[in-house]
């Protein structure tokens, strides 16, 4: 008897579907630990996070660590500054990951908050699977579910960038999610969690606010056939005022960040030219079919969605409508972007807030390929999808393992014309040209640092990973066969993903691919140990700002300025006056083995007065400038 309740205490209590989603996230999690690069490559990506540094450390949401360059992405602000034109949510979601990256002094602040990226685009894999447990699709075939979305969607690529669309797609397939539970269960709290996370994903993407109504529709209205065939409407006032309510909050919030920006609120930094002018037409067959871009090339598994679809209609009508509904939704509206492509990326961007509403959509099929049939169609529909899966898996390996930018790099010296091209010419398509530029020195793993001389590959830091990898994956086969797990399993669980990830970050923080030498670490140093909060730091180098990013933990403001002398025009020089009459002290730091003038430095020398001067390594020089 004793023993019989020892062992009852010490099994998981807990839902098993929320144990095995757990092990979903942490499954994911791993594998996207071996594909993770701890680097911001995109101008989107460094302009969130600039906002999450500055937000973290400041309590302002200036984006001035690249003013230069952000300066020409995003409309000017009256106050001189530079901000970010997209929403704050995403900065704001990675902001607990920031904050606690400056208590872990062994690791990168970008590399940290990067991993938010991970997480998010994890946590949406789970709750895929719990989706389709809500619908009442079986454990092996929700966590197939959940794999395909996390391992052969675009998704996987998104997991290793610092883009709003993991973001996005967590909040909205979250806020779906709770309004399923909703409607099953009927508690308020499920509604006020849906309005919640809506909420911010209109603060992460701003034109999410058009979904309210579908979302509203879909969780709180009821459309009943009475004995007349009448379709009377019955409407949950009080959870759709609250769900309504909390989605009000978050896009007050927005015009108050708009006004704290832009000094009105209806100002988002986006500028006059981008709008919705593409033919839409183009932009339909290009996010869908084309070979550089299409959805349905990179992921063809979701050419299947057809015999899904058709099952889901005869058991899910109402979720099968709001899915379709909200890919259309995205669909059309970045079909008709001007820049529907969405840049030097992996795949149709713009559409990854969908992929977990098309995964689901996929569940019918995939239980159907799962039941005990016999017969040649049936055999080859499972051999056709399969393949389709495999080959799913390879492109978006493909897309992991080499950045974006490094094939366009490669691209350029093979067409004219290479943005336009590498979307719409299949020769060179990213599909094929990243598996054609794939070697050492182009793979895009944290854990491998490879030069034409050398290579060092981090065995111990793969090892263990592939380790707690495999070891989540046996724990999810145990857990859909029914197994109970003993609690410290999953504590085990938990506490070997975060020793994991502290480990493998130590080893990454000194990544030579950040941008940083000798001189700027001391630098850096330097800076911590010498400036206050009221000082101000000017970087002559933006393109050293990726590793000021990771490496500088000083709370000062700072200003990544171009040391092109052709960048030393009106505003810039409106800029460094103003910054010398408001800061009493500012610290400048540059590289003085780098031959060029450098109007800035003259600006300094002729202006204030050099208060203390540091010379490093390799030609990094900080000085302290004070008024005369």
């Amino acid at each position: 008897m004793n023993s019989q309740a020892a062992n009852s205490s010490s099994a998981v209590r807990q839902s098993p579907d929320l144990v095995i989603a757990l092990f979903i996230a942490l499954l994911l999690f791993g594998v996207y630990l071996l594909s993770f690069n701890g680097r911001i490559t995109s101008s989107d990506g460094l302009s969130m996070f600039a906002v999450t540094e500055s937000l973290v450390k400041r309590g302002d949401v200036s984006t001035d660590q690249m003013w230069t360059f952000f300066g020409t992405k995003s409309a000017s602000a009256p106050n001189g500054e530079v901000y970010s034109k997209y929403g704050y949510g995403a900065s704001l979601l990675a902001a607990p990951f920031y904050a606690l990256a400056l208590y872990v002094p062994f690791s990168g602040l970008m590399q940290v908050t990067l991993l938010s990226s991970a997480i998010a685009i994890a946590l949406t894999g789970a709750l895929v699977y719990l989706a389709a447990r809500q619908l009442h699709f079986s454990a092996g075939v929700s966590v197939i579910s959940a794999l395909l979305f996390g391992l052969a969607t675009p998704a996987w690529v998104y997991a290793k960038e610092f883009w709003s669309e993991p973001f996005a797609a967590m909040t909205l397939f979250a806020a779906f999610y709770f309004l399923l539970r909703y409607r099953v269960e009927w508690k308020t709290r499920d509604a006020v969690f849906a309005g919640i996370l809506l909420g911010l994903a209109i603060a992460v993407r701003t034109t999410n606010v058009l979904l309210v109504p579908l979302y509203a529709l879909y969780g709180f209205v009821e459309i009943d056939r009475d004995a007349h065939g009448n379709l009377p409407f019955r409407i949950r006032w009080r959870d759709v005022g609250i769900f309504l309510l909390a989605i009000l909050l978050f896009t007050l919030s927005i015009f108050f960040y708009n006004y704290i920006r832009f000094q009105n609120p209806f100002t988002t930094g986006y500028r006059a030219d981008e709008v919705f002018s593409n033919n839409i037409l183009l932009g339909a067959y290009g996010l869908l079919f084309s070979p550089g871009k299409g959805l349905l090339v990179y992921a063809p598994f979701l050419a299947a969605l057809p015999f899904g679809v058709w099952q889901f209609s005869r058991t899910n009508r109402r979720e099968l409508v709001f899915s379709f509904l909200l890919f259309a939704f995205y669909f059309i509206l970045f079909s008709a972007w001007y820049y529907w492509w969405g840049g030097t990326n992996w795949a149709a961007r713009f559409l990854v807030p969908t992929l977990p509403f098309l995964v689901l959509l996929c569940a019918p099929l995939v239980k159907l390929l799962l039941e005990p049939r016999t017969g040649f169609s049936f055999y080859l529909l499972r051999f056709v999808f399969i393949a389709l899966v495999a080959v799913s898996f390879i492109n978006e390996l493909a897309g992991v393992s080499v950045n974006s930018l490094t094939y366009r790099l490669r691209a350029v010296n093979l067409s004219s014309n290479a943005d336009w091209d590498s979307i719409f010419a299949p020769a060179l398509s990213p599909l094929l040209g990243h598996w054609q530029t794939l070697k050492p020195t182009n793979l895009d793993v944290a854990w491998m640092r490879a030069t034409p001389d050398s290579m060092q590959v981090d065995w111990l830091v793969v090892a263990l990973t592939l380790l707690f990898v495999l070891f989540c994956a046996w724990m999810l086969f145990q857990l859909v066969r029914g197994k109970n797990l003993a609690r410290s399993f999953v504590r085990g669980a938990l506490i070997a993903a975060v020793a994991l990830t502290l480990f493998s970050l130590a080893r990454y923080a000194d990544d030579p691919r950040l941008g940083g030498n000798a001189g700027y670490a001391d630098a850096l140093r330097t800076l911590e140990q010498s400036s206050t909060a009221r000082d101000v730091l000017i970087l002559n180098d933006d393109a050293r700002a990726r590793y000021l990013f990771n490496a500088n933990r000083a709370p000062l403001k700072w200003y990544g300025l171009s040391r092109d002398p052709a960048r030393w025009d009106a505003p810039t020089q409106a800029l460094v006056t103003r910054l010398g009459q408001e800061y009493a002290r500012v610290w400048f730091v540059f590289d003085e083995s780098v031959d060029a003038p450098n109007p800035i430095r003259d600006w300094f020398e002729t202006n204030l007065h050099e208060a203390r001067r540091f010379d490093f390594e390799e030609g990094v020089t900080l000085v302290l400038y004070e008024a005369r």
